[in-house]
């Protein structure tokens, strides 16, 4: 079998369980919907529809903390399989449930799910795949995402909502078995030391060339350099012999652990990117505008109800989803860089030009009626041709490349724990903008905030595109290879005048 089917293979097991989450982001309108027109077994106020839509959410924050716990103890394929078990949970309490209580608890299964997988799914991802396909695999993430949820409104249109969740538990099911047949991610066995182990499951996966061999070697080496840094400080430690209780002392070393994480360059550089890429992404308007799509649109187009926009929402919509699709070619294709500050400018571009007309149309300024109509809907469709093709996408591919092995459980569970506050804050303060300072003001708050984001990226961020993930760790130390490679070179000399 041909690396690229085996690594497919693996990163389907993922896409599966994505595709499970996006039935379940979906599946509150087929419950609710169905619930309020046929009567159902249970009454629902909007106390409860708001508790069962929002408790994903809670317990997302819980699986994120968790995860990284699971992924350093018992490796990415275990804690992969673990955060399917859950989700296949969530589906069965649905079938079996009839009753607001057993509702809410299915959800915060599926919350707890999402949140275990969030972190990991990126380093899966990255991990198992060769550079060169990297960014294609995880570009499938936002189409995964978006299938799921058209899957479940699909289904849920002409099947009951409990046989919409049986039909939904299917995408576990499966994920399950493929996750069971892959092996462990090679960089966690080489992060414990198993270094042959190690050697057997990179080569199932990714084969034995030479680029592959020396990707290889190059992360054994630079674990081992880890390794013996690791072990001259808990040596200098041993050696001081200080007098202090043992409890005091565990405390204050780990919080100087903490510390010293937090000062590396290659820690904080990836995570202020990750946070600004995921700020990005959800004031873009990842979230904001198929929620809120018809009263943007209304607003955009000077239309009075939410049917005068049926059909712009409808190209909207089909637009994200080609969007989707594409740039898996763009990222296969396209520097990262070059991705990133040609959408963000794109996007920031047009969430402008949209307020700047309706100031204009408000202050009567522009008043041609073929104008009115046709280039309001023409930015719209700029903004989610800019956005959709370079922002949404390399949110997955960023968050997965940048982080050190070392810290990768923990830079990305950090990063994505802003994903669920920054998805509330920009979820309840939209409709607050739309009111006091109408949609116009909000999006120049979005590009304005958007501006910042992209500037800090623009300095921090290096180019990621096809080079390996310790390639990336060595640029953000500031190291350039031949520094590496004769540091390495030192090493290997020092370490064989000590053996003879």
């Amino acid at each position: 079998m041909k690396p690229f089917i085996k690594q497919a293979f693996v990163v389907s097991g993922a896409a599966l369980n994505i595709v499970g989450h996006g039935c379940a982001h979906g599946y509150p309108a087929v419950l609710f919907a169905q619930i309020l027109s046929d009567g159902g077994p249970v009454t629902l106020t909007d106390h409860d529809t708001s508790w069962i839509a929002s408790a994903v959410g809670v317990m997302g924050i819980v699986g994120n903390f968790i995860s990284p716990v699971l992924m350093t103890r018992f490796g990415r394929q275990k804690s992969h399989l673990i955060c399917t078990i859950p989700a296949l949970l969530g589906w069965i309490v649905f079938v079996l449930g009839n009753s607001v209580p057993l509702f809410l608890l299915a959800r915060f299964l599926h919350g707890l799910a999402l949140g275990l997988r969030t972190p990991l799914a990126a380093i899966l991802v990255a991990e198992y795949t060769e550079p060169k396909y990297r960014g294609a695999f995880l570009g499938t993430f936002a189409i995964s995402l978006g299938l799921g949820i058209m899957l479940s409104h699909v289904w849920g249109a002409y099947m009951s909502w409990k046989m919409t969740a049986v039909v939904c538990s299917f995408f576990p099911l499966i994920s399950m078995v493929i996750i069971s047949l892959s092996p462990e991610s090679a960089s966690w066995l080489i992060s414990k030391g198993r270094f042959e182990d190690a050697k057997k499951a990179f080569r199932w996966v990714r084969g034995e060339g030479v680029a592959q061999s020396e990707e290889l070697d190059s992360m054994i080496r630079a674990q081992e350099r880890e390794i013996q840094i690791e072990e001259l400080r808990k040596n200098r430690q041993v050696n001081r012999g200080f007098k202090i209780n043992r409890l005091f002392k565990s405390i204050t070393d780990a919080v100087k652990t903490i510390m010293r994480i937090f000062k590396k360059k290659e820690f904080y550089k990836p995570l202020i990117i990750a946070i600004c890429m995921l700020i990005v992404f959800e004031f873009g308007g990842a979230h904001m505008v198929p929620a809120y799509g018809n009263l943007i649109l209304q607003a955009v187009l000077d239309k009075s109800e939410a049917k005068d926009v049926a059909w712009q929402f409808t190209v909207i919509d089909l637009l994200r989803t080609l969007c989707a699709l594409f740039a898996i070619f763009l990222l296969k294709n396209v520097k990262r860089r070059t991705i990133l500050f040609s959408s963000g400018v794109m996007t920031v571009l047009s969430l402008a030009l949209i307020s700047v007309f309706i100031y204009l149309r408000k202050a009567e300024i522009i008043t041609q009626s073929w104008l009115l109509d046709t280039v309001p809907m023409t930015f719209m469709i700029l903004y989610t041709l800019s956005f959709c093709l370079g922002l949404v996408p390399l949110n997955w591919v960023i968050c997965g490349e940048v982080f050190p092995l070392t810290y990768r459980s923990l830079g990305s569970t950090l990063s994505t724990s802003f994903l669920t506050p920054a998805f509330v804050v920009s979820m309840k303060t939209a409709p607050h903008f739309y009111s006091s300072i109408g949609v116009e003001g909000a999006f120049l708050v979005y590009s304005a905030t958007l501006t910042v984001c992209l500037l800090v990226m623009y300095v921090m961020l290096p180019e990621t595109k096809d080079r390996t993930l310790q390639d990336i760790e060595d640029s953000f130390k500031g190291r350039k290879k031949y520094d590496v490679e004769v540091q390495l070179s030192l090493m290997e000399d020092k370490s064989n005048l000590v053996s003879k």
